[in-house]
C-alpha cells in the first residue's frame, strides 16, 4: 500500500508531464509562417512516405501513435531554426515559440498518418486488388463484382494491371479513371474524420479534467516544445545529464544496428529473442502460435512504460502471458474452437461492457453536453452556467454533428449496398472501438493498438453471415481499409491536440482549421505520392504484405462467405459472453476494492498483435518504476525520470537519422512498433 500511494502522489495533479517552461508573457498568437512551415512539413512527409515505408521499407514515418515523422519535425525546427536564430539574435524574436512548435506537431501527429495505415495504406490497393486478382477459381466476378458499385472502385482494365505491374517511362498515372472513386472516397473519409472529432469534443472534458488522463505519449514533445530561460539556446529538458545518460544505450545499440544493415560484416546486437522456439513439445508449442511468443527491446516503450501507472503497465503484460496460458491449456484439453479465436472474441465481448461503462462513468458530464446543446443553460443544482467556449467545437455542434455525420455515414453505406440495420451495426461497433482503443492510447500510453476483429464480425459470429445478405457482404470487404490496423487511427491524435493546447494555453476553438488544413493538406499530397510510385514501381514489386496479402485475404474471405456461408458461431458466441463478464467483473472490482490491481485495458488488448511487440519492453518499464518506488520513494522515481525520456528521445532520434540515410543508400533500418 505504501508503494501504491507513493505512486498516487508521483501521478497527481498535472498527470505525468514533468515542470515545463511556458512564456506566459511573450506572443500568444501563431504567425502565419508557422502555420506555413507547419504545412510543409506535412507536405514534405506525407509525400516520401510511400517511398521510405513501402519501397525502402524502413522504419515508418508514422507507424504508431507516436509518430517519429512528428518528433523528428520538432526537433529539426529547435536545432536547425531555433538555435540559430537565439544566437545570431538574443532576444530569439523570430524563433518559433513553444506554443507555435507545439501546433506544428499537432499538424503533423494528424496528417503523417494518412498515407499510411492511418487511410491510404489499405484503401488504394482495395480499389483495384478486387479486379486484379479477380481469377476462375476464386469467382469474384459472380460473388463480388455484381454488388459492388462501378464509381466506388477502379474498373478500367488497363489502370487495373499498371496499378500492379508498373507502367514505361512514357506513360502517366490514369489520374482520370482515378478520380471519381477517390473524390467518393474522400468525402466519405472526411465526414467520418469530422464525426470523430464531434466525439472526441464530447468525451474531452470527461477525460482531461475530470477522470484527469494522463496523456502519456505528448510528454516527449512537450518538453521538446517548452521555452528556454532567457539567455539560453535550449530549454532545461535538454541540459539534464540523465536524459543524456538515458539516450546513450538506445544510441549506441542503434548506431551499431544501423551500420550491420548497411555493412553486414559490422557485428549486429540482436533486440529480438523468439522464446518459443525452446518450447516443442504440447501444449507449450502453443506459445509460438499467433501471435508468438517474443522478447523484444523497444527502447522508447521501455520508457514509456515506466511513466505509466504501475496498475496499468502491470496489466499490459501481464494478459498477454495470460492469454498465451489460456492456448497451453486449451489445447492441452482439446477444445474444439482455436486458442486465438476464442481470446479474440473475449475481447469482442469485453468491449460491449466496458464502452457503455467509459459513458456511464461520464454520465454527468454527457447530461451537461445534452443540456447544453438543447439550450438548458444551467446544470445541476449548484446552477452555474454551461461553458462550452472553450471547446474545439460547441456542445451543440458536437452533439448535433455527431449525429448527423453518424446518419450521413450510414446513408453512405446503404446507397452502396448495405443492408440499413447492418450499417447501424457496423457503424456502431466502429465508433465502440474507436472508444476503447483511444482510451487505451490516451490514458494507458501505448503506441500501438489493435482490435483483433472486424466490426462486421459482431453479427455474422452470432447471428451468422447469410443475416447480412451477399450485397452487404462484398461491400463490408472494404472495411480492411481502415478499420482493422487501427496503428494511426484519427481520435486519439484529436485527444492529443488537445491535450497538447492546454499545455501551451491555446483556445482549442482556433486549433480545429489548422487541423482542418492539415488534413486536406495531407490527403491531396498523399494520394499524390502514393499512386506516382505505385505506378511507376508496380505495386507487385513494393511491400507485399501491404498491396497483396491484405487485400487479397480479406476479398476472399467475404467471396467465401457467399459463396459458403457460416452458421451461428456458439463457441465464438460462449467467449465473447466470458470476456464481456470478466471484463464487467474487474470493473466492479476496481470501483470496489482500491487494492484491485488488474485494469481492463489489459484483458482488451492482450489477444492483440501489439503485445506481441510490446510486452516485454512494457515488463522492463514496469519492473524499473516498480523498484524505484519500493525501494527509493517517489523522490527517487522523480529524479531518474529524465532516464525514461532519454530512452524515448535517443531511440527516436536514430531511427529518424538511419531514416534519412536510408534515403541515400537505398537501405532501409527498421527499428520502432508498427
Amino acid at each position: 500500500m505504501e508503494q501504491q500511494s507513493s505512486e498516487r502522489r508521483v501521478d497527481s495533479g498535472r498527470g505525468n508531464l514533468a515542470p515545463t517552461r511556458f512564456d506566459n508573457t511573450a506572443r500568444q498568437k501563431i504567425r502565419f509562417p508557422a502555420i506555413l512551415v507547419g504545412l510543409l512539413l506535412v507536405a514534405a512527409m506525407c509525400a516520401v512516405t510511400p517511398y521510405n515505408n513501402y519501397y525502402l521499407q524502413n522504419s515508418k514515418i508514422a507507424g504508431n501513435h507516436l509518430p517519429v515523422g512528428s518528433i523528428f519535425g520538432i526537433l529539426l525546427l529547435v536545432f536547425l531554426v531555433n538555435v540559430p536564430l537565439r544566437k545570431l539574435l538574443r532576444n530569439g524574436r523570430f524563433a518559433f515559440s513553444a506554443l507555435e512548435l507545439t501546433v506544428i506537431w499537432m499538424m503533423l501527429i494528424v496528417a503523417v498518418g494518412i498515407p499510411s495505415m492511418g487511410l491510404l495504406q489499405f484503401l488504394l490497393p482495395s480499389l483495384v486488388a478486387v479486379r486484379y486478382f479477380a481469377t476462375t477459381e476464386n469467382d469474384w466476378s459472380e460473388t463480388l463484382h455484381p454488388h459492388i458499385p462501378e464509381w466506388l472502385v477502379v474498373t478500367e482494365p488497363q489502370a487495373v494491371t499498371d496499378f500492379y505491374e508498373g507502367i514505361g517511362p512514357a506513360e502517366s498515372v490514369p489520374w482520370r479513371v482515378w478520380l471519381e472513386p477517390l473524390l467518393i472516397w474522400g468525402l466519405f473519409v472526411l465526414i467520418f474524420y469530422f464525426t470523430t472529432l464531434c466525439l472526441s469534443t464530447i468525451l474531452r472534458k470527461q477525460w482531461v479534467e475530470r477522470e484527469r488522463f494522463s496523456f502519456p505519449l505528448i510528454q516527449i514533445p512537450i518538453q521538446l516544445a517548452a521555452e528556454p530561460e532567457r539567455g539560453s539556446l535550449l530549454n532545461s529538458f535538454f541540459k539534464s545529464r540523465l536524459l543524456w545518460a538515458g539516450m546513450a544505450l538506445p544510441v549506441v545499440l542503434h548506431l551499431i544496428n544501423g551500420l550491420h544493415a548497411h555493412f553486414p560484416k559490422v557485428p549486429e546486437i540482436p533486440l529480438i529473442y523468439n522464446i518459443y522456439t525452446v518450447f516443442t513439445e504440447k501444449p507449450w508449442h502453443t506459445l509460438g502460435w499467433w501471435p508468438a511468443m517474443r522478447f523484444v527491446i523497444y527502447f522508447s516503450v521501455i520508457g514509456i512504460a515506466s511513466l505509466l501507472t504501475l496498475e496499468v503497465s502491470f496489466s499490459l503484460w501481464f494478459f498477454y502471458l495470460f492469454f498465451k496460458l489460456q492456448y497451453i491449456i486449451m489445447n492441452a484439453i482439446g477444445l474444439s474452437i482455436g486458442p486465438w479465436i476464442s481470446c479474440s472474441r473475449q475481447v469482442m465481448g469485453g468491449y460491449l461492457v466496458f464502452v457503455p461503462a467509459v459513458f456511464w462513468m461520464g454520465r454527468e458530464h454527457i447530461g451537461t453536453v445534452f443540456r447544453k446543446a438543447f439550450g438548458m443553460e444551467r446544470a445541476g443544482p449548484d446552477g452555474r452556467r454551461i461553458d462550452d467556449s472553450n471547446e474545439p467545437v460547441s456542445y451543440r455542434v458536437a452533439l448535433l454533428g455527431f449525429f448527423l455525420g453518424f446518419i450521413t455515414l450510414i446513408v453512405f453505406l446503404v446507397v452502396a449496398g448495405i443492408t440499413t440495420w447492418v450499417a447501424l451495426v457496423t457503424l456502431l461497433s466502429i465508433f465502440i472501438t474507436s472508444v476503447v482503443l483511444t482510451w487505451m492510447v490516451v490514458n494507458g500510453g501505448l503506441l500501438l493498438v489493435q482490435a483483433p476483429f472486424f466490426p462486421s464480425e459482431y453479427i455474422d459470429i452470432t447471428l451468422g453471415s447469410n443475416a447480412l445478405g451477399h450485397k452487404s457482404l462484398a461491400i463490408l470487404s472494404f472495411q480492411r481499409t481502415f478499420l482493422r490496423d487501427w496503428g494511426e487511427f484519427m481520435m486519439p491524435n484529436f485527444l492529443h491536440s488537445f491535450k497538447a493546447a492546454d499545455e501551451v494555453r491555446l483556445a482549442r476553438r482556433r486549433l480545429i482549421p489548422i487541423l482542418g488544413i492539415a488534413i486536406v493538406v495531407a490527403a491531396l499530397v498523399s494520394v499524390y505520392a502514393s499512386l506516382t510510385l505505385i505506378y511507376d514501381k508496380g505495386a507487385l514489386f513494393l511491400q507485399n504484405w501491404t498491396y497483396v496479402v491484405a487485400p487479397r485475404n480479406y476479398f476472399q474471405r467475404m467471396g467465401s462467405l457467399i459463396q459458403f456461408p457460416i452458421e451461428t458461431k456458439w463457441d465464438e458466441v460462449y467467449s465473447m459472453i466470458a470476456g464481456a463478464g470478466f471484463t464487467g467483473f474487474m470493473l466492479w472490482m476496481r470501483q470496489n476494492f482500491v487494492w484491485w490491481s488488474l485494469h481492463p485495458i489489459g484483458y482488451l488488448l492482450g489477444a492483440t498483435y501489439p503485445p506481441f511487440h510490446l510486452w516485454s519492453s512494457i515488463l522492463v518499464g514496469w519492473f524499473i518504476k516498480y523498484m524505484a518506488l519500493k525501494f527509493g520513494g517517489a523522490s527517487t522515481y522523480r529524479k531518474i525520470r529524465p532516464i525514461a525520456f532519454g530512452l524515448i528521445f535517443g531511440e527516436y532520434v536514430m531511427v529518424g537519422l538511419w531514416m534519412i540515410v536510408g534515403f541515400f543508400s537505398g537501405i532501409g533500418y527498421f527499428a520502432l512498433p508498427s
